[in-house]
């Protein structure tokens, strides 16, 4: 028995192609109830897998975390060094391990976390190194990519539709923001009196911001744009 769509061979207990997915259907023939060529249900050996996958990973993150901060003590009497590995171990498990504790992860929760996560390093850096760079600098730095990028990632994630448009807008808002960090460097650490560098980020962001808008509001050439790049 054979496919009638893409033609490849079927054994007789086959319900559906198993590579196109199409329903195995024949009125005069009679499919018996042989043998199934691959095992039916499949989801306790994956969610085993799964999770033992999962501990070996926090078993890697926690094995260098004890071990940077137990060398630390034992050397120096007090947290010194071991501080900054433990903060970015604990940043890069939270990005790359914690969304896999979940079996559909939200996005838009995830991304904030990883910002998060991110501002509370940056935070503990400035009071391990005693600077004055956080509030006027990192803060303000790590709260505007946040916002861009939750408010991105939520427009795609819900909305589904006008990629065209968020992506126009998640660039101009990031020539924009360019423009701030300029700003903030100058004004946290007194590098010059004057917009130098961001201005030619914000004209790029800007071009490529309202060609895509040109594009989203011109049906012809966003269908054309489609079928290219399947946006």
């Amino acid at each position: 028995m054979y496919c009638i769509k893409c033609g490849v061979e079927l054994s007789d207990s086959e319900e559906k192609c198993p590579l196109c997915g199409t329903v195995v259907f024949h009125p005069y023939i009679k499919r018996p109830d042989g043998e199934k060529p691959y095992p039916v249900d499949r989801k306790p050996q994956e969610t085993a897998s799964r999770s033992g996958l999962l501990f070996i990973l926090t078993m890697l993150f926690l094995l260098p975390l004890a071990t940077s901060l137990l060398c630390d003590w034992k050397i120096n009497g007090r947290i010194l060094w071991s501080g900054y590995v433990g903060g970015a171990l604990t940043v890069f498990y939270v990005i790359v391990v914690l969304p896999m504790w979940f079996r559909r992860p939200i996005p838009v929760i995830f991304v904030a976390a990883d910002f998060i996560a991110a501002g509370l390093y940056l935070l503990y850096i400035n009071f391990a190194t005693g600077g004055h760079w956080f509030l006027s600098f990192a803060f303000p730095v790590t709260g505007g990519l946040m916002i861009i990028a939750v408010g991105a990632v939520a427009l795609m994630y819900y909305l589904r539709r006008g990629y065209l448009y968020i992506i126009a807008g998640t660039l101009i808002a990031t020539g924009g923001f360019m423009v701030l960090v300029e700003y903030l460097l100058n004004y946290t650490f007194g590098l010059h009196d004057s917009l130098i560098w961001s201005i030619y980020p914000l004209a790029c962001c800007l071009i490529l911001g309202l060609t895509l808008i040109i594009i989203a509001c011109c049906p012809p050439l966003r269908e054309s744009v489609k079928r290219k790049f399947f946006i």
